[in-house]
C-alpha cells in the first residue's frame, strides 16, 4: 500500500478528492450528505470534516490487503479516475493545501474513515481528528 499525507484546508468543513479532469461544485450537499459527511459525484467525492481550518488527510492506494482501521465512522463509494491523476484539495484554496497522486486509471472502491471526531474544539479550529481515504482498484 502506498500512503500520501496532506494538511488540507477544510474551509466550509470539507475537502474534495477528484479525478484531475472532473468538474465538481459545492452545490450538491443535501441534508443527508451533510449528516453522512460524504458526497459523491461524477469523478469526485467530497468529505465533510469537523474542523473548518486545516485537517490531516491520509490517502492510501491499496495494492493488496487493506489496513484495519478503528474509525468513528466510515463512508463508502466508487470513484472513477480515468485520467490516472487523483487530486486532493480544499474547496476554496485552488489545490494549494493538497496535491496530486498518480494512480492506475480506472474505477476505485473508496472508503473514508473518520477518526477522533469528538476531539475537535467548539470553534472547529483545533483537534486530533483525521481523515483516511483508501482507494482500491476494481478489477475489470
Amino acid at each position: 500500500m502506498t500512503e500520501f499525507r496532506f494538511n488540507v484546508f477544510t474551509d466550509y468543513n470539507q475537502f474534495v478528492v477528484f479525478d484531475s479532469h472532473a468538474e465538481w461544485g459545492n452545490d450538491d450537499w443535501t441534508d443527508q450528505a451533510i449528516e453522512d459527511m460524504f458526497m459523491q459525484g461524477e469523478g469526485y467525492i467530497a468529505v465533510g470534516t469537523k474542523r473548518r481550518f486545516h485537517a490531516p488527510v491520509i490517502v492510501h492506494v491499496a495494492d493488496g490487503d487493506l489496513p484495519g482501521i478503528k474509525a468513528d465512522r466510515a463512508q463508502h463509494g466508487i470513484l472513477s479516475i480515468p485520467s490516472g491523476v487523483l487530486e486532493v484539495s480544499g474547496v476554496t484554496d485552488g489545490g494549494r493545501s493538497g496535491g496530486s497522486i498518480k494512480v492506475t486509471p480506472g474505477d476505485y472502491r473508496v472508503t473514508v474513515d473518520y477518526l477522533n471526531l469528538d476531539s475537535v474544539d467548539p470553534d472547529e479550529i483545533e483537534g486530533d481528528d483525521s481523515y483516511i481515504v483508501t482507494l482500491e482498484l476494481i478489477e475489470r
